[in-house]
């Protein structure tokens, strides 16, 4: 079943064409990588299916529902999260605080001990924020930023978790962690759709692929053939 489909989508940003009749789908439980270059239009294709950025034209389908108008924090509630790149955590607020506002769309529905539960799967995740729940998130490492970056978007239960460089600027052992803790994700059937600057790794754990060029679909294909490709090696792989 094919989890979300984008027909004809346009983008525009004061006249400059950032997505150009860009059609994408893919399926449910799996891994997705979008890959390009700085201002392909990676993240403002996140940011429009959030609804953060306005579509000029096109449609978005989530399981099989028009997503298109449909209001950020109801799209929460559909099942879709984002994590933002440079992460957009309330920098004043303790680890816990801002875990617990990563349900707050849910909380007359869930009630405090449901999302108590939910933070307790993420501190099983992510061990060293539950021995940092009462630190202040500004405080953090920019690993345990990242970590608590995903575990508040996890507080929602996704469906669909939506990735913008979860490994920018981290030391490869975190980098390699983030990754494990990804596949570990899909592997409980959750669809994962990622934008990563090491397009080697991103390819190497995707079941498919697209690549993006000045805002169009310029190929698509399974990680392991766009990893083969050698017109994707060399543009994107160092040859």
């Amino acid at each position: 079943m094919m989890l979300m489909e984008i027909k004809d989508l346009t983008v525009s940003y004061g006249g400059i064409k950032a997505l150009r009749s860009l059609n994408i789908a893919f399926e449910e439980k799996s891994i997705v990588s979008i890959i390009g270059a700085n201002g392909a239009g990676k993240s403002t294709l996140l940011n429009t299916i959030m609804n953060l950025v306005p579509a000029e034209s096109g449609e978005i389908f989530f399981q099989g529902k028009r997503i298109s108008d449909i209001k950020s924090h109801e799209l929460i509630k559909l099942g879709i999260s984002l994590v933002p790149e440079g992460r957009m955590l309330f920098s004043h607020l303790t680890v816990r605080d801002n875990l617990h506002l990563g349900a707050y769309a849910f909380f007359r529905t869930l009630g405090k001990k449901e999302v108590r539960k939910r933070a307790e799967r993420v501190y099983e995740l992510f061990p060293i924020l539950k021995e940092r729940r009462d630190q202040i998130a500004g405080t953090l490492s920019g690993g345990q930023q990242q970590m608590l970056a995903i575990g508040r978007a996890l507080m929602a239960d996704p469906r669909l978790l939506m990735l913008d460089e979860p490994s920018m600027g981290l030391a490869p052992m975190l980098v390699k962690d983030i990754f494990n803790v990804i596949k570990h994700l899909n592997s409980q059937s959750m669809s994962i759709l990622l934008i990563e600057q090491n397009a080697r790794a991103a390819l190497k754990m995707s079941h498919y692929a697209f690549v993006l060029e000045s805002g169009r679909l310029a190929s698509q294909g399974t990680g392991a053939s766009l990893l083969n490709d050698e017109k994707i090696k060399k543009a994107y792989l160092g040859g």
